[in-house]
């Protein structure tokens, strides 16, 4: 099994303290901006679009979308009437920030010797810069930049959930199809990077001196110290064989049911225009269409009604639903795949609002299954994050098996 490791970027693996960058950043944007005499201060609304990302909970909103909501109309301007100089301030000026910034030895050698290994490395800084700024401080780093070293560099055109919410983990797992390997976080934010990763499960490394009080609610493999401390806990990590385990919690639940969802707004737009959807890998295996139809119709023919009956029955029955079968009777081979997610997304915020509002009495009802017996609320959430990440996993391997054929009839 392959280990995923997570790594946040400002002072982890560079030197780059935000109190100190952002007015330079800031600064330089708000220059660049300056002949345009916007109707609002460009570094007022930077920072308070920023908010809106870090605030934004909609699937179906990417980071960049939830930013531009806010900043542009607070400037009184089009986006496409600053995209191209806002394209060259990244281009031209951002690279000149990098004496702000310094490498960190300790985190190049560390890196190294990772990238020589069958790892999932992640570079999880925080997605509220584009790519090219996030790339711009990779280099700064010096880490060997490679990009293609890491399977997966977060920013906020992809991304639907930043930094503290607990989603973005969950975000970021499902983008890497919930590997099946030992998964683990590394950072320097007791806030932003370590009780976030907690929350849905993940065995954490901070950086430093945890803060005083009460730690036994951290993963049992969780660990905190210097560079040295670091290299021995990912070394025991990589060589243990522990799985990814949920907390069985109402906030890591709900992380994984909104990545679902926003995995599947990204795979929308990422491959919207691709042949293959209707393409079983195997004669009798499903195709991403029928997947994604499935998916789709349990949430709105089980999942949802199942809420209703916890709100309306003081003494809940569920009944077991026999599902796999649709597939063939409703011929979900012939839908489309793209209406089919937005129905997913859609029902799936629904979903989400109603497991959210649940009230501590309701929360707290006993539940007959017609399969499990006797159980809880909470188990049956989980029972479907469970089936999300089956499902998650199924549609990440099915397209990495279609897409060198996609490309070679391209070619062809």
């Amino acid at each position: 099994m392959t280990a995923t490791l997570l790594f946040d970027l400002d002072d982890t693996l560079l030197q780059n303290s935000m109190s100190s960058f952002l007015p330079v950043y800031l600064g330089g944007l708000s220059d660049h901006l300056g002949p345009f005499k916007l109707d609002f201060d460009i570094q007022r609304a930077v920072l308070e679009g920023t908010q809106y990302m870090i605030r934004n909970m909609d699937p179906a909103i990417t980071l960049e979308e939830s930013f531009d909501t806010y900043f542009y109309p607070r400037l009184g301007v089009e986006k496409k009437d600053l995209q191209k100089d806002i394209n060259h301030f990244y281009q031209n000026i951002f690279p000149e920030f990098a004496y702000i910034t310094k490498p960190i030895a300790a985190a190049q050698s560390l890196i190294a010797k990772l990238a020589k290994n069958d790892l999932n490395l992640v570079i999880a800084t925080n997605p509220l810069f584009p790519l090219p700024a996030v790339l711009y401080r990779l280099n700064w780093a010096d880490l060997g930049a490679d990009p293609q070293r890491f399977s997966l560099i977060t920013s906020y055109e992809q991304f639907h959930f930043a930094k503290p919410n607990p989603a973005y983990y969950a975000e970021i797992l499902a983008h890497l199809g919930w590997p099946e390997g030992p998964i683990a976080m590394i950072g320097n934010d007791w806030e932003l990077d370590i009780l976030p990763a907690e929350i849905i499960g993940l065995p954490t490394f901070f950086l430093g001196k945890p803060p005083e009080g009460d730690l036994s609610s951290r993963h049992r493999l969780s660990s905190q110290g210097g560079w040295n401390e670091l290299n021995n806990w990912i070394d025991e990590r990589i060589s243990e064989k522990d799985t990814f385990d949920l907390n069985v919690s109402k906030p890591a639940i709900t992380a994984i049911l909104s990545a679902t969802a926003a995995y599947l707004d990204s795979l929308r737009r990422q491959f919207e225009a691709i042949n293959f959807w209707n393409t079983r890998p195997e004669p009798d295996e499903w195709s991403l269409v029928e997947i994604i139809s499935h998916i789709a119709d349990v949430d709105a023919e089980v999942n949802l009604p199942r809420i209703k009956i916890l709100e309306n029955q003081v003494f809940p029955f569920f009944a077991a639903i026999e599902t796999d079968h649709w597939a063939q009777e409703r011929n979900y081979i012939e839908n489309d795949a793209c209406q089919q997610m937005e129905k997913f997304i859609a029902n799936r915020k629904i979903l989400i609002n109603e497991f959210s509002s649940l009230s501590e009495e309701e929360m707290a009802k006993p539940i007959q299954h017609a399969i499990f017996g006797p159980t809880s609320v909470l188990e049956i959430f989980k029972f479907i994050a469970h089936h999300d990440r089956i499902h998650i996993t199924q549609i990440s391997k099915i397209i990495a098996s279609l897409r060198p054929k996609e490309s070679e009839n391209q070619i062809e």
